[in-house]
């Protein structure tokens, strides 16, 4: 079978700390969208804070990765857009399309987290999965 951006090897693993931020990515998206709903009554001011508590994660996690070689790409490349993305719909009245968009994030962080395959990975070149020769 031949190996296409979708059809590949298993490259996240533990090497570098990739499978460890996306933890954290998925934590904080988590949080970010719990707090974006609107149910729950949470200020604007409130969303601004915690989304820009990811950024700030999401900035760390990408100098990792580029000053110290560590594979923390995904991470920083997820969280620096998606939460401030978030507080803009938020900013324009749209709470519940901040949620969805939330729930989006987070669904491809599951999705990356369950089958340990990433395309931005193999795009950058990065395999950071030790089970594989």
């Amino acid at each position: 079978m031949a190996v296409t951006f979708v059809n590949f090897r298993n490259n996240v693993g533990t090497v570098g700390g990739d499978l460890a931020t996306r933890r954290v990515a998925l934590v904080i998206m988590l949080a970010t969208t719990f707090v974006a709903i609107p149910w729950f009554h949470f200020t604007h001011n409130a969303l601004k804070v915690v989304a820009l508590l990811g950024a700030m994660t999401g900035t760390l996690f990408l100098m990792s990765a580029l000053v110290f070689l560590k594979n923390t790409h995904y991470a920083g490349v997820a969280l620096i857009p998606a939460p401030l993305i978030m507080v803009g719909l938020s900013a324009l009245n749209l709470r519940w399309l901040a949620v969805v968009f939330g729930l989006l994030v987070i669904g491809g962080l599951v999705q990356n987290l369950i089958t340990r395959r990433c395309g931005l990975n193999k795009l950058i070149g990065i395999n950071s999965c030790t089970c594989e020769p």
